[in-house]
């Protein structure tokens, strides 16, 4: 095949890129959530990217194969997309509807270094797919149906490129105490030496000029594999490693099913959730181990899903974040219901400070929150284990109304809330459970409160600074 120099990859910040001890974790147990042994698929409804032209040279763009292998697939009605035989580095890729998506255990796709192709990407020949705004992804799922992302082999974000470096290095040694900044420094609540806070955010590695250091605001894609208005989605048996901003993201889809997953992340590159679902309904999430930066499990309902969230059912997950084990929130305008999360582990076993919280119950914006059940989970490390909080912080600039309950500018409700059988150890701080108190214009004092929250079975015991914990999970 003739090659020139086009066909390889150039990063946009080519100064980045470095990996620290502790950015990622080292002990994860890959042989019980992947199967090495996945049969190859075989036969005509099989399109093996090589054969589109793909190379798995270091650095070799094969985005073009790849999408030349969809579009077949796509015009024989379906099949499956092979990677198979090595890494194979290219820019933003789509499946469409009926496809398999199968990637090897020996075998990788790799996103590329240059923002501009993962930005903005709109593939002639598939059908269906227009131009997108500014929120970019390395895989794209859209309005599809039957789609399966398996194999046992990884995807991979290059997530260290498009973030600058940390001010500090990742800790690998617990602090002598935790502290919280004071009232009066809310303001600066970032960068108050000594504190929780400062400690954690000093590690993390951000795309924007965070402190004002003069530093160039950095161009990144929102997702590393993103799924919208699609339907009868399954991953399984795959590895997604290395993410430049939320890891999986499944917005307004049906049916979606994810088990047997790892999220290999690095843990000091900002806003790497793990799994991110927004305006979801009859979402299993099962048998899978994430590690990241920012939220592992995310529920959000924000203004543009217009629907409710219901029907997820989360069990068999270890979660080790360094911010929030499992959250609902923060990005909370429409309702979210019938939640079950089952047991599952929390913890945060080789770095510093560790997770922030276990179980974060938030509406924000408007979401009425209800029949919410948490139960059997282990936390290890979590600064806060449970954290239930109602506000009205009115992200969308609901209208002010004397009326209280007409719009969501006094915040939504939390409602028929059962946290049952907690064992956390090694917490720093107490668990918060809360509501607000507001004023109308004329001075009238408006209370809004979280109801019928039943928790039973909990056990808290806090750090003891003399002793270190160093089991793995």
């Amino acid at each position: 095949m003739e090659k020139n120099i086009h066909d390889y990859d150039y990063p946009t910040y080519p100064q980045l890129g470095k990996i620290y001890p502790g950015d990622y974790y080292e002990n994860i147990p890959y042989q019980d959530y992947i199967d090495q042994n996945q049969t190859l698929p075989s036969g005509e409804s099989v399109f093996d990217i090589r054969e589109f032209g793909a190379l798995p040279e270091r650095g070799f763009l094969n985005t073009e194969a790849f999408h030349l292998a969809a579009k077949a697939c796509e015009e024989a009605g379906g099949g499956t997309i092979l990677v198979a035989g090595g890494s194979y580095r290219m820019g933003t890729v789509w499946i469409p509807s009926n496809t398999t998506l199968f990637i090897a255990s020996d075998s990788e796709i790799e996103a590329s270094r240059n923002a501009d192709l993962l930005l903005a990407v709109n593939p002639d020949g598939l059908q269906n797919y227009g131009m997108e705004s500014s929120e970019g992804a390395f895989v794209r799922v859209r309005d599809a149906e039957n789609v399966r992302i398996t194999g046992g082999g990884r995807i991979s974000g290059s997530g260290e490129w498009y973030v600058h470096e940390p001010r500090e290095l990742p800790a690998l040694e617990p602090f002598p105490v935790t502290r919280l900044p004071r009232r009066d420094q809310a303001a600066e609540i970032n960068v108050v030496p000594g504190t929780i806070r400062y400690y954690y955010r000093q590690r993390i590695r951000y795309a924007e000029d965070k402190y004002s250091e003069g530093k160039e605001n950095l161009r990144r894609p929102s997702y590393m594999v993103w799924i919208q208005n699609s339907s009868h989605v399954r991953l399984d048996n795959i590895i997604l490693h290395d993410s430049m901003t939320w890891t999986l993201h499944a917005d307004c889809c049906r049916d979606v099913e994810i088990q047997n997953l790892v999220i290999d992340d690095n843990r000091h590159v900002a806003n790497t959730d793990g799994i991110d679902i927004t305006g979801c309904q009859d979402v299993r999430i099962e048998h899978c181990f994430i590690s990241c930066a920012d939220d592992g499990i995310c529920l959000k309902n924000p203004q543009h899903t217009n629907r409710t969230l219901e029907r997820v059912y989360v069990k068999d997950c270890v979660v080790l974040s360094v911010m929030n084990a499992f959250k609902i929130g923060t990005g909370t305008k429409h309702d979210i219901r019938d939640i079950l999360v089952e047991d599952c582990i929390f913890c945060m076993p080789d770095i510093y400070p560790g997770s922030v919280s276990g179980i974060s119950l938030e509406s924000c914006d408007g979401t009425n929150l209800s029949h919410v059940t948490i139960r059997n989970i282990t936390m290890d490390k979590v600064a806060c284990p449970l954290y239930i909080v109602l506000n009205m912080r009115n992200e969308n600039r609901e209208p002010y109304t004397d009326e209280v309950g007409k719009n969501s500018y006094w915040g939504g409700s939390i409602d028929q809330v059962c946290i049952e059988n907690i064992h956390a150890a090694d917490a720093e701080l107490p668990s918060i459970l809360t509501g607000f108190v507001a004023y109308k214009k004329d001075g009238t004092k408006v209370r809004q409160a979280i109801h019928n929250i039943t928790i039973y079975g909990f056990y808290d015991m806090y750090r003891d600074k003399f002793r270190m914990n160093s089991q793995n999970f």
